[in-house]
């Protein structure tokens, strides 16, 4: 199974926006509204992962903890 990325879009035509699921070589379908040409926004992830037992804290056992965050 392959992953793909999410990317934002804005259209520099018309201003619709849109989000796509795309490799990182793959090239960006034209806008979905008008036809005009689609420009990668930039978001701002700090970070992401999934957290499992073996890194617990000591005081939960990594799963969802508002006090540790894991």
């Amino acid at each position: 199974m392959t992953l793909l990325p999410l990317y934002s879009f804005v259209c520099k035509e018309c201003g619709h926006e849109e989000s796509l699921l795309l490799g990182m070589s793959a090239t960006v379908p034209p806008c979905e509204k008008c036809g005009g040409i689609l420009s990668k926004q930039i978001t701002n992830i700090s970070s992401f992962g999934s957290s499992s037992s073996s890194d617990s804290c000591g005081s939960c056992s990594g799963g969802s903890c508002s006090t540790c965050g894991h």
